[in-house]
C-alpha cells in the first residue's frame, strides 16, 4: 500500500511539472523575465556580403646563401623584424678570402704581361716604319699582346667573382619583413643555392586570399562594375579591422581593395580566387591569421534591420523574439546580408513576419522561453552601436 501511494505522489508530481512547462516556461510566483529590447526600424540600406579569409605575405621567401661555408655569425633570431639590407647571417670567408687573393695575385701576373707586350709592340711598330724588321714579325708581337690583354680581362672577371663569393658570406634581407621561427644555428653548413637559412615575409601591406561562389560573384558583379572594389575586414574576435585609441576603442575603420582576381573559376572547388590588400601599419595582421572580407553590394530601399546580436539560431532556421502585449513571441525570419551591426530581414511571404515599430529582445534570448512575460529596458540605436 506504501508503494502504491508513494508511486501515485510521483505520477502527480510529474503531471503538474508537465503543466507548467506548458504554460510558457515560467515558474508560478515569479515576476516577468528582465531584457533588453530594440524598436525595429527601416532604411535604405547597403547590403554587405562577408567572405572567410586567410591573411597572406605581399612577399615571402626562404632566404638562402649564394655560397657554401658555416655559420660564424647570426645577428637575428626567429620572429624579429628586419629592414632591407639588413645583415642577417655571416659564412665562414677564409676559403673567399684566399680565392680573392690568388686571382689578384694571377691579375698582377697578367698585366705586367701585357704591359711587357705592349712595350715591344711599340718598339716593333717603330722598327716596321724603318723597314728594319719583317712585318710578320710585328704581326706576331700585336698578337701576343691581344692574348695578354684577354688573359688580364680574364683574372680581372676572376677578381670580381672572388670579390663577389667573398661579399656574399654576408647574407642580407632583401626587403622589410618578420622572419618566421625556421631560422638555422650558428655552426650550420650551408650549401650554395639549397639550404633554407630562415624565412621572410613582407609586413605591411598584406593580402587577405579569400574565394566567392559563382552566384555570389554575380551578384557582387550586380552592384560593381569591375572586381577591384573597396572592401573591410572582420577579424576573428568579430571587431572590424581599423585604429584604436588608447582605449581599445575602434576610431577609424582601415579598408583594404581588392588587388588581385582569378581570371576562372577552380576547377576542383568552383570558387573564384581573389586578393585584397590591406594597409598593415602596426602589425597587427599576422600570415595564416583568418578573418573575413566584407564586401559592400547592392542598396535595398526601405530595408527592415534587426541587431544581429537578436537573431536566435535552431538548427536551420532563425528567429527573433517579438514582445507583443508583454509577452515574447518567436518569429521566424529570412535574412538578406549584413549591414554593420544589423542584420537585413527579407519581407515574409505571409506577411506575418516583423514590420517597422515591433519591438524585439535582443539581450536574455536564453531567458525569454517562447510565452513569457518580459521586463523591457529599451535600448536606443546609439546604444547598439556602441556594443551596450
Amino acid at each position: 500500500m506504501k508503494k502504491q501511494a508513494y508511486n501515485g505522489l510521483v505520477a502527480a508530481s510529474l503531471a503538474a511539472l508537465v503543466l507548467v512547462s506548458g504554460c510558457g516556461g515560467q515558474a508560478p510566483g515569479q515576476g516577468p523575465t528582465e531584457v533588453n529590447s530594440y524598436k525595429i526600424t527601416a532604411t535604405d540600406t547597403n547590403v554587405q556580403e562577408s567572405f572567410n579569409g586567410t591573411v597572406l605575405a605581399q612577399n615571402s621567401i626562404v632566404i638562402r646563401a649564394n655560397v657554401s661555408g658555416r655559420v660564424v655569425e647570426k645577428y637575428v633570431k626567429g620572429g624579429d623584424t628586419v629592414k632591407a639590407g639588413q645583415a642577417l647571417y655571416r659564412l665562414d670567408g677564409r676559403q673567399y678570402e684566399a680565392n680573392l687573393a690568388s686571382a689578384q695575385a694571377n691579375a698582377a701576373r697578367s698585366s705586367a704581361a701585357y704591359q711587357n707586350s705592349q712595350v715591344d709592340l711599340q718598339r716593333y711598330q717603330t722598327l716596321a716604319n724603318e723597314d728594319a724588321i719583317a712585318r710578320q714579325t710585328l704581326d706576331t708581337q700585336a698578337s701576343v699582346a691581344a692574348q695578354n690583354r684577354a688573359a688580364l680581362e680574364a683574372m680581372e672577371a676572376q677578381i670580381r667573382l672572388a670579390e663577389n663569393n667573398l661579399q656574399d658570406t654576408v647574407v642580407y634581407a632583401p626587403f622589410d619583413g618578420t622572419l618566421e621561427m625556421d631560422d638555422v644555428d650558428l655552426g650550420t653548413f650551408v650549401t650554395a643555392g639549397q639550404t633554407a637559412l630562415v624565412t621572410l615575409n613582407s609586413t605591411d601591406p598584406v593580402y587577405v586570399q579569400f574565394s566567392m561562389s559563382e552566384a555570389e560573384y554575380l551578384e557582387y558583379k550586380k552592384a560593381h562594375r569591375s572586381v577591384d572594389g573597396e572592401v573591410e575586414l572582420k577579424l576573428s574576435n568579430g571587431e572590424i579591422y581599423g585604429t584604436y585609441d588608447d582605449n581599445h576603442k575602434i576610431v577609424s575603420t582601415i579598408k583594404g581593395r581588392i588587388v588581385e582576381a582569378a581570371k576562372n573559376l577552380d576547377s576542383g572547388t568552383g570558387q573564384l580566387i581573389l586578393k585584397a590588400a590591406f594597409p598593415n601599419p602596426n602589425h597587427m595582421l599576422l600570415p595564416n591569421m583568418y578573418a573575413s572580407v566584407i564586401t559592400s553590394g547592392e542598396t535595398i530601399q526601405g530595408a527592415i534591420l534587426v541587431p544581429s546580436r537578436a537573431l536566435l539560431q535552431v538548427l536551420d532556421k532563425t528567429f527573433v523574439m517579438v514582445i507583443r502585449d508583454g509577452k515574447v513571441e518567436q518569429v521566424p525570419v529570412t535574412t538578406s546580408g549584413t549591414s554593420g551591426k544589423y542584420t537585413i530581414i527579407r519581407p515574409s511571404k505571409d506577411g506575418k513576419g516583423l514590420t517597422v515599430g515591433d519591438e524585439i529582445v535582443v539581450d536574455g534570448l536564453t531567458k525569454a522561453k517562447n510565452g513569457a512575460e518580459v521586463k523591457a529596458t529599451l535600448l536606443s540605436k546609439e546604444d547598439i552601436e556602441k556594443g551596450n
